[in-house]
């Protein structure tokens, strides 16, 4: 079972949202959970509360990661539409097809008939969003962009769908597994990453960014941390005067080589002089689901990697 003092985490950057210790705490005392047994109730990332007079049937996720999430606590088979790319677990590839994350079909939305909308504040046009509810139809904004919001998403995705015991169980889970593999990693000696997202044009993240907060639970030091930008374009200039001791790519695939070619002859940056460009799979450290912990520790085990002389 799970014990609040195992993990009294405070996250960089929470604010007012819950602390993975103060989750935990909620979690063991069913806060979620024990007010109106009658009521299907929960607070979205944008403090709205969401109300259904039962838990939902037919759930339409208008982002791979929300439909990850749906069937991570067993609501798969109620989900009746999702967007282009939602490919994991292998049965969301057989859920129809409402658009893209930036383009609904609201003919095909309004057939399928939704009680519960899961929409990504951050990435879902809001003017878009906002056209659904003038629909009548029922919309929950989610915005995970740390680990305990993934985790205190699943918690309030499984009210709303019925699966409060599986997605309690499943969060303290996640929580427990996230705070073992920091704890396996963020003393070790710190080194200095930069993080390529994207190659032509070079692409990265900011200190912001839950990635950027996994590279410092791994133990290592994002670069361009203090750009105010979340993913910004920077020079190989910049890159060369910040002289990271490693450079991770992030590729869709984890295993393509091709995004690091471009390095080749640019040895007067330490990584490249000593070697140390790594591949990880972006689809677990960007896609904010339950799967970001695979790539929280492949991103561990890389910059460990990069730690041994040689």
């Amino acid at each position: 079972s799970s014990h609040p003092h195992l993990l009294c985490l405070v996250e960089p950057g929470l604010k007012d949202h819950l602390s993975i210790c103060a989750l935990l705490s909620v979690l063991l005392s069913g806060w979620f959970i024990q007010a109106d047994a009658q009521r299907v109730q929960a607070l979205d990332d944008t403090h709205a509360q969401i109300r259904l007079s039962t838990p939902a049937q037919r759930i339409i996720s208008l982002a791979p990661n929300l439909t990850e999430i749906l069937f991570f606590i067993g609501a798969g088979d109620r989900v009746v539409g999702t967007v282009d790319h939602s490919d994991y677990p292998p049965a969301a590839l057989q859920v129809p097809r409402v658009g893209s994350h930036s383009r609904f079909d609201f003919e095909t939305i309004l057939r399928l008939q939704p009680d519960l909308i899961l929409a990504w504040e951050s990435g879902n046009p809001a003017a878009l969003v906002t056209r659904l509810e003038q629909l009548g139809l029922t919309v929950y904004r989610a915005e995970p962009a740390t680990l305990a919001l993934i985790a205190s998403t699943l918690v309030r995705i499984g009210k709303l769908t019925g699966n409060d015991k599986t997605a309690n169980r499943l969060a303290g889970q996640f929580l427990e597994e996230a705070e073992s593999i920091r704890k396996t990693f963020y003393r070790k000696k710190l080194i200095r990453v930069f993080y390529q997202v994207w190659h032509d044009p070079l692409i990265t993240l900011n200190g912001d960014h839950l990635v950027s907060r996994l590279l410092e639970d791994c133990g290592a030091h994002n670069v361009f941390a203090d750009l105010p930008d979340i993913a910004p374009t920077v020079s190989r200039e910049s890159i060369i005067s910040r002289n990271p001791a490693a450079i991770i790519a992030g590729d869709g695939t984890g295993g393509s080589h091709r995004a690091l070619d471009h390095w080749a002859n640019w040895d007067q940056v330490d990584a490249v002089a000593n070697g140390r460009l790594y591949i990880v799979n972006s689809d677990h450290l960007h896609r904010h689901s339950p799967r970001i912990l695979e790539g929280m520790r492949e991103l561990c085990q890389v910059i460990d990697r990069a730690r041994r002389p040689g």
